[in-house]
């Protein structure tokens, strides 16, 4: 062990502060970051400091995303579970899983990097704020240090608790944030206006009806209209955004006479059965949460007993979504009853809205979990596929392509009759698009960033500040040529968006930056795209669309190896890391005519095996839907 009188764990600009309160000798100590704002803080300052995920390796961290993995179902031999079950769902079940998935990899990501620490550094006092304090506590410490904690507010919030709502009006464009409570409340009066032109789903007798779950009809109107030629009534249920979020998703929902679930309508008269089913439950939680032999069994991680270090955010999550989640309950299960439905369709299975309308269904009326992605995986990484919800799911699975299905068949072992071959009926406009006519001379090169999330757990700060030198170095190659530059960011609501939007503000604020608007829209106009990809471990599906639209692709992935997917292995994009030297294959994807028509001709082959009903996907699904 190294020996020094202090280390010093610090979260962000709050913990350098107090620290510099303090005045502590740091000549006799050591700062630890834990991530990319507290390194910016202390950078800021001058303050000598090294990276705590440094400290662990590869292993961990796969070790890591397992035991977040393991740990998803950690309620289920609880010995109260069945005190929990409402009208046939289990509320602990209604939580989303992708959010779950995040509180787990953050707090043991933040667990064994201090671990791997204090087994490296000996030192007389260990110094952090409180939200450490449990982390810290729940380690087996081969000596007694001194523990020093300094208060500092507590923010248990989930990462959904709140959300990113931007506008642009004119020239001027207006972000903040809001509360998943408020902005429920505004979306329900926003529907009730928006649906004056008898948008409500009042039909109680017809069976040709199919639910379709968390819909987007801005990037399903070919399906709409096929379905609609077919007879097929299509009823949209959406929680998170509403069906009917802008004006074009308002025509296109009248157009083709889709309707929407009367919320208020099938809620009505439920107020004294929700106020009681909240009062009994309040009371079960907390006879749930009382049995702390249970939990202590249940979360060891690495000889750390760490219920106390996940049990605050996870008990705020239902204190503070209990009503909601009721009240979910009780609205889907009017739905299920009040209408008849032939089949269900949806593109998660694990959000809140997926959870409890496919709970309580129980597999009763047909489930189609329609791919919403470019799946594509190999050997090394198929552990990253529990993200694409395939061993959360038992009906049918309606695939874009041959690869996808081999894999479900070959490395899923999922019975081929539970998978539907239809191709992607999101991308129907993408083959049928009409050919624009550039007014430039100049090429336009579309850069599309992917956001720095966290679901793997590769992601640490090493991984923002390659990926800022690595914006740094492009927009330094392409500034030297005649090019138009754009960028397009992911729609996410992920803090690490605003990171990357800063990053090439800073180097240039005239280049146009669009985040919500349809990637159609600018892909149709791109001479080449620049793909950046944090990780590696999987395929944007912004690479396929501009397969699909024959436009030269480079793929740059950060700080990992190139692994060899399909579209890798045929040549179909350039695939490089942020470490080569980029600025001949950049000059390559732009000017040489060979290096392109050789791109675009392995693109074609790829998109010929990976997706089968090309332009026609929509038609194919809404006959299998219809029949």
């Amino acid at each position: 062990m190294e020996l020094m009188t202090n280390i010093i764990f610090v979260e962000d600009s709050f913990d350098v502060e107090k620290i510099i309160q303090k005045k502590i000798n740091l000549t006799q100590s050591i700062i630890f970051t834990l991530d990319i704002k507290s390194h910016i803080a202390l950078k800021e300052k001058n303050i000598q400091h090294e990276f705590a995920e440094s400290y662990i390796s590869k292993d961990d961290r796969i070790n890591i995303f397992n035991a977040s993995i393991k740990f998803r179902d950690w309620y289920k031999r609880h010995p109260e579970l069945k005190e929990l079950l409402f009208k046939g769902i289990n509320l602990i079940e209604v939580f989303d899983l992708n959010e779950l998935q995040q509180l787990l990899l953050e707090r043991l990501f933040k667990l064994l990097i201090i671990k791997r620490i204090l087994e490296k550094y000996d030192a007389e006092k260990i110094i952090a704020s409180k939200s450490l304090k449990s982390i810290i506590e729940s380690i087996p410490l081969s000596k007694k240090y001194t523990l020093e904690f300094f208060l500092k507010p507590s923010n248990n919030s989930s990462f959904f608790d709140k959300y990113q709502i931007n506008y642009k009006i004119g020239f001027f464009n207006i972000s903040f944030k809001i509360k998943r409570s408020t902005l429920s409340k505004i979306k329900k009066w926003y529907e009730k206006i928006a649906t004056i032109q008898n948008l409500w789903h009042n039909d109680y007798e017809s069976i040709n009806n199919i639910l379709f779950l968390e819909f987007d009809p801005t990037k399903y109107e070919e399906l709409f209209q096929q379905l609609k030629k077919s007879g097929v009534k299509v009823v949209l249920f959406n929680k998170r955004k509403s069906a009917i979020w802008n004006l074009k998703s308002i025509a296109i929902v009248k157009k083709y006479d889709c309707k929407l679930i009367n919320e208020s309508k099938l809620l009505k008269n439920k107020n004294e059965e929700i106020s009681t089913n909240l009062h009994s439950f309040e009371l079960k939680f907390k006879k749930f949460w009382n049995h702390i032999d249970f939990f202590n069994e249940i979360f060891i991680f690495e000889q750390c007993y760490f219920w106390n270090v996940i049990k605050d955010p996870l008990i705020q999550v239902y204190d503070n979504r209990l009503e909601e989640f009721i009240k979910l309950i009780i609205l889907s299960d009017g739905i299920l009853k009040s209408f008849n439905f032939k089949s269900i369709v949806s593109l998660f299975t694990n959000g809140e809205t997926e959870n409890t309308i496919l709970g309580l269904n129980n597999n009763r009326i047909l489930n189609i979990l329609l791919e919403h992605g470019y799946a594509n995986f190999v050997t090394d990484i198929s552990r990253f596929d529990i993200f694409h919800m395939y061993d959360q799911f038992n009906d049918k699975i309606a695939v874009w392509g041959e690869i996808q299905k081999n894999y479900l068949v070959n490395s899923k072992k999922i019975d081929e009759t539970r998978i539907l071959s239809v191709g992607s009926p999101r991308h129907d406009i993408f083959f049928n698009k009409k050919k624009y006519v550039k007014k430039l001379n100049k090429k336009q090169v579309l850069i599309i960033p992917s956001p720095i999330v966290n679901y793997s757990g590769l992601t640490d700060t090493e991984t923002f500040l390659n990926y800022e030198k690595l914006i740094k170095k492009i927009m330094l190659i392409l500034n030297k040529l005649d090019v138009e530059i754009i960028v397009k960011l992911h729609p996410t609501q992920d803090n690490s968006i605003k990171f990357i939007k800063d990053i090439f503000n800073q180097i240039n604020k005239n280049v146009p930056i669009f985040h919500t608007t349809p990637i159609f829209e600018h892909l149709k106009m791109a001479d080449a795209v620049i793909h950046i990809e944090p990780h590696g471990i999987g395929l944007s599906t912004a690479i396929l669309e501009s397969l699909i639209l024959e436009i030269p692709t480079m793929n740059i992935v950060i700080k990992n190896q190139i692994f060899e997917f399909d579209c890798v292995k045929e040549k179909a994009i350039l695939s490089f890391s942020d470490s080569d030297d980029l600025e001949k294959p950049i000059l390559k994807l732009l000017y040489d005519e060979h290096v392109r028509n050789e791109l675009i001709k392995n693109s074609k082959k790829h998109i010929s095996k990976y997706m089968i009903n090309p332009g026609v996907a929509s038609e194919s699904f809404a006959r299998i839907l219809s029949s």
